[in-house]
């Protein structure tokens, strides 16, 4: 978790890029991939308490200055087996899909998917909300991209609970968006 103005890598060494700041408010979340391989994730927040024909829509911010290339954003969900552990996000149990559109170089820009939940096996028992990290070069041993993402929102049906990272509010809680990125300082 982050404020103000910070400077990060853009893929090679030596390349650096500014985020200006959060979109909203003035906390934002900092993540970085080093080295490059595959497709990394930032798991945004996580709803428990899911059944076949919900449907939940999830968004976020991504800051990309990059318009047609990376590093950008995308938004993504998996399957999760919740009761597997303690605290979500549990175990990976398939993926949900997501988005194909990825953010669009223009600065802050929202990325943002709706899921209708198909028939889920016994042991989907989570859907988790990830922000899915492009980068250029895609793999790399010495090389390091810096992304900025804020905002995050996700809407569910009333039986459903959402958890952001740190033990965040459930969506059956009054919470601001200040108060709930104040959890990841």
């Amino acid at each position: 978790n982050v404020t103000g103005m910070q400077t990060g890598q853009n893929g090679m060494p030596g390349t650096s890029y500014s985020c200006p700041g959060a979109y909203d408010g003035m906390y934002y979340l900092h993540v970085a991939e080093e080295t490059h391989y595959g497709t990394p994730q930032a798991y945004l927040a996580c709803i428990t308490g899911i059944m076949e024909g919900d449907v939940i829509t999830a968004s976020f911010w991504g800051y990309d200055v990059t318009e047609g290339a990376s590093p950008s954003w995308r938004i993504w969900g998996h399957y999760s087996d919740a009761t597997s552990c303690p605290e979500c996000p549990g175990s990976y149990t398939g993926s949900a899909g997501g988005s194909d559109v990825y953010t669009d170089g223009l600065g802050w820009g929202i990325v943002e998917n709706t899921w209708t939940l198909p028939a889920l096996g016994a042991d989907q028992t989570a859907l988790v909300i990830e922000g899915r990290l492009y980068s250029t070069p895609s793999t790399c041993d010495s090389c390091r991209t810096d992304y900025w993402a804020d905002l995050v929102t996700v809407t569910v049906p009333d039986h459903c609970s959402v958890s952001f990272p740190d033990g965040g509010p459930s969506a059956t809680e009054s919470s601001t968006w200040g108060g709930i990125k104040s959890l990841y300082r």
